[in-house]
């Protein structure tokens, strides 16, 4: 039986740290959960963090699912409220270990499905694995990551792209930053400079991912979230290569490149669908890049044509709109409010 919408709601939620600093957290803690809260609570919706015993409606669990995760959602579950599971990664699908030592492992599969058990409604950050979820879960909403424009608020200048030589610029964790790898032969053909930026330890890059011969210079930035708006403008191109043989790297979310092209950076990108939602088709605000050949002709038309950098760069600033924290925030609201006006 339908019940009727709460005019105010109260929603806690639960993320793996006790802390607001930004550096010292997994990116995804303050881009599915803390950056969130502000625009929530402009919209009348209370927003409390690791707090079990608050008078809550809704209970949130962002980056949280292992035994002590599972055992308070039972419990925040017994005591009325509604709980939303986030995910940011594919949990559903075991997967290898990547260099780095990431990926999904048997552990977390069995302790991401276990919480799909006890939780009212699954959030995804990607399509993808909202499309993977719905296999275990009745009730799935793809919410996409969020770009905050009240921080990411600058505009790469136009005048940029005439610079003699275009920069490429790539943003992540450092671990991960062997996926350029098959790329950096064809940065060096072209003598683009490549910028980086990411959080110490400094990556070692070699001139390809099958062949480590040559060190490949390239500028690094060290990565803090108060200085990350503005060393964005640092690159004239953003990009993101990834293999996609793997659940795990298809369920990214369209972060990576968004935040570049959310201030004018134009995005070249390997076909993860997220990436694909977020330039389209035909690309609008960069290109996706399914092979190796496809790679060197849009880095050749970027070098050709500094006007499709212009063009792109307007058109990227466009598409990342939808994809605002004020207005995901908004998403959130309405989704929290069905969730209170439904039995489930």
């Amino acid at each position: 039986m339908a019940q009727r919408p709460k005019a105010n709601l109260t929603v806690t939620w639960f993320i793996p740290v006790a802390h607001r600093d930004y550096n010292r957290m997994g990116a995804s803690v303050w881009i599915r959960c803390l950056q969130l809260l502000p625009y929530l609570e402009e919209r009348g919706i209370t927003c409390l963090v690791n707090e079990s015993d608050a008078d809550a409606d809704i209970a949130v669990f962002v980056r949280s699912q292992n035994e002590a995760a599972y055992q308070l959602a039972k419990r925040q579950k017994a005591r009325g409220r509604k709980i939303v599971f986030d995910l940011c990664v594919n949990y559903f699908d075991e997967t290898e270990t990547f260099p780095g030592g990431y990926g999904t492992g048997s552990e977390q599969v069995a302790e991401a499905r276990r919480m799909v058990e006890v939780c009212d409604v699954v959030t995804c950050a990607s399509q993808n694995i909202a499309d993977r979820a719905k296999d275990f879960h009745s009730w799935v909403e793809y919410v996409s990551d969020s770009i905050d424009l009240r921080h990411f608020r600058y505009t790469k200048s136009l005048d940029d792209f005439d610079r003699p030589q275009i920069r490429a610029i790539w943003s992540g964790a450092a671990q991960k930053s062997y996926e350029l790898g098959p790329l950096l032969p064809l940065l060096r053909k072209r003598k683009m400079e490549l910028v980086i930026i990411t959080s110490p330890p400094r990556p070692k890059l070699r001139d390809s991912f099958f062949c480590f011969k040559r060190k490949f210079p390239y500028r690094f930035t060290p990565w803090t979230y108060q200085s990350f708006p503005e060393r964005i403008l640092d690159g004239e191109c953003c990009i993101s290569c990834r293999s996609l043989d793997t659940p795990y790297n298809k369920g990214h979310s369209l972060f990576k490149i968004g935040v570049f092209m959310a201030q004018g950076v134009p995005a070249l990108a390997s076909p993860v669908p997220s990436y694909r939602e977020a330039i389209g088709t035909p690309g609008q605000g960069g290109r996706i890049c399914d092979s190796l050949q496809a790679w060197q002709n849009a880095l050749d038309a970027i070098c050709e044509d500094r006007q499709l950098l212009k063009t792109w760069s307007n058109q990227s600033r466009h598409a990342m709109q939808k994809y605002s924290t004020v207005v995901v925030a908004g998403q959130y609201a309405t989704l929290f409010r069905k969730l209170c006006s439904t039995d489930v």
